[in-house]
């Protein structure tokens, strides 16, 4: 029984409380004022049968001294009269100084010159008791046919010597039909309040619970729900305990919210970082090899002799391969190529590369570069030229009209590219049409090789999973190295990647 009530809800377990306090008290309550309600009828009773055989002891004092019996049956019949119907008093006996009786209300029931020790019980017993002392006394017991109820008083003479005795007899039914009527009373008053203070104790015990209730189920939910929603369904805060304890629990919520993101962030870093053993190693292997074939067209460009034609194309080989050779220096973390500084040839032959591209997919290119931009700028060329191609590349192939009218047709869809240069600062802004991207693919933009969601680019192809390779993570890579931001943004009609460099020891305008 011990182990149910601990584990009772305390839903349940405080209202009950309170309605069993409820319940005592008024038990309590209830039965003192029954015990002062029978105690006040029997004082009552004891009260106004001193009083009474005080009067009749001092009108019979003179019929008893005369003889005269027919004054004394009128003195004793005068009380029955003038009783209240409810009145409990049903005779009245006197006896004379040798204990027989003189008189009685009820001749035929207690004759004349019968003696004391005749009489019915609790008469006689009582009439004894008063006549041995000469005092008042009052009897209330409990007879086979119910409650028998007497009293008795002396009759004294002038000096002081007993004349006789005044017994009164009482009606038990009639005193138990009065102590009913008071308890009756007493029971109209407790029941209502009973009626109305158990619903209203519940009440308030099940909104005292409330709040801890509350509490209990929402922090049920913090391994299966995000620490967000949790805390929604926390009671409100305050300064009582219920409050104080809301406060620690949204605290306790927005650490584990921290520590799922730091997480989070770990888990991604090692990642990158294994990512980054594996290109490494892949890196060293390239760079040998591509160091010949510069080598080899910086050779045919100086002693060759070629055509303006072959000169052209050896120039775009030479920075084509030079571009390769940033994308392995991004591999490579700890490595620092020496690299032109950034210049308006850079974006010239992005737009060589990129406009092939874009006019093979159908893509209209908005094309903008501030004449700032075009400026030098103290920033590696390869790095910030692979940068805005990886971006530029991505955007072609994620690119889709806000609204196709057909599977085959990709009309309307376009890819941007905006440069901006202000003081220390340099904005690149890559930019194509399509739906907006899943809030997972999002989370994960920068990371290599990661299936996520249903991306641009497998929309376009009829649904599936858009799989990362390493251009985003190469472009992640630069910036880092140089310091910058990278930010993604989807509103369901463009999808816009922007990257802001500082610019290091940039030199002046103009």
């Amino acid at each position: 029984m011990t182990m149910r009530l601990r584990d009772l809800s305390w839903r349940l377990r405080v209202p009950l409380a309170i309605t069993t306090v409820i319940l005592v008290t008024e038990v309590v309550v209830t039965t003192l004022l029954v015990t002062r309600a029978l105690s006040d009828a029997r004082s009552d009773l004891e009260a106004s049968a001193r009083s009474l055989t005080t009067v009749l002891a001092r009108s019979l004092r003179d019929p008893l001294l005369r003889d005269d019996l027919w004054l004394a049956f009128e003195v004793v019949s005068t009380p029955l009269a003038a009783r209240d119907s409810d009145s409990p008093l049903q005779g009245v006996v006197v006896l004379d100084a040798v204990q027989q009786v003189f008189v009685a209300s009820e001749p035929r029931r207690v004759p004349v010159l019968t003696p004391a020790a005749e009489l019915p019980e609790p008469l006689a017993g009582i009439a004894g008791r008063a006549a041995a002392d000469a005092g008042f006394h009052f009897a209330l017991g409990q007879g086979a046919a119910g409650p028998e109820l007497a009293a008795a008083g002396p009759i004294l003479a002038e000096d002081g010597s007993r004349l006789g005795t005044v017994v009164l007899d009482y009606d038990g039914a009639v005193y138990a039909r009065r102590l009913r009527s008071a308890v009756v009373e007493v029971a109209l008053v407790s029941v209502p309040g009973l009626l109305l203070l158990v619903p209203l104790g519940w009440y308030a015990g099940k909104r005292l619970a409330e709040p801890l209730v509350q509490m209990t189920q929402a922090l049920s939910r913090v391994s299966h729900e995000s620490p967000e929603q949790v805390q929604r369904l926390l009671p409100p805060e305050g300064g009582d305990e219920i409050g104080r304890l809301s406060t620690q629990a949204r605290q306790m919520l927005d650490g584990l919210a921290r520590k799922a993101a730091l997480e989070a962030e770990v888990m991604a870093s090692e990642r990158l970082a294994a990512v980054g053993r594996v290109s490494a190693a892949i890196a060293h292997e390239i760079n040998n090899p591509l160091g010949g074939m510069l080598n080899a067209i910086d050779t045919a460009m100086r002693h060759g002799h070629p055509d303006p034609v072959s000169l052209k194309t050896f120039g775009l080989l030479q920075r084509g391969l030079q571009q390769i050779r940033a994308t392995v220096g991004a591999l490579l973390v700890e490595a620092r190529f020496d690299s032109p500084r950034l210049n308006g040839q850079d974006w010239d032959d992005l737009r060589l590369l990129i406009q092939p591209d874009a006019a093979r997919h159908g893509l209209q290119l908005g094309w903008q570069i501030e004449p700032a931009a075009n400026l030098e700028a103290a920033l590696p060329g390869h790095e910030v030229r692979q940068l805005a191609l990886n971006l530029l590349l991505n955007a072609i192939a994620a690119a889709q009209a806000p609204a196709r009218p057909d599977a085959a047709s990709n009309s309307g869809a376009a890819v941007e590219f905006t440069v901006a240069r202000s003081p220390g600062l340099l904005a690149v802004v890559v930019g194509n049409t399509g739906p907006a991207l899943p809030p997972d693919r999002l989370a994960r933009m920068f990371e290599p090789f990661v299936a996520t969601g249903t991306g641009a680019r497998a929309g376009a192809a009829g649904g599936g999973l858009h799989r990362h390779g390493l251009g985003l993570w190469v472009c992640w890579q630069i910036v880092q190295r140089l310091k910058g931001s990278i930010d993604v943004a989807s509103d369901g009609e463009w999808t816009r990647v922007s990257v802001a460099l500082p610019v290091p020891d940039a030199l002046p305008e103009g």
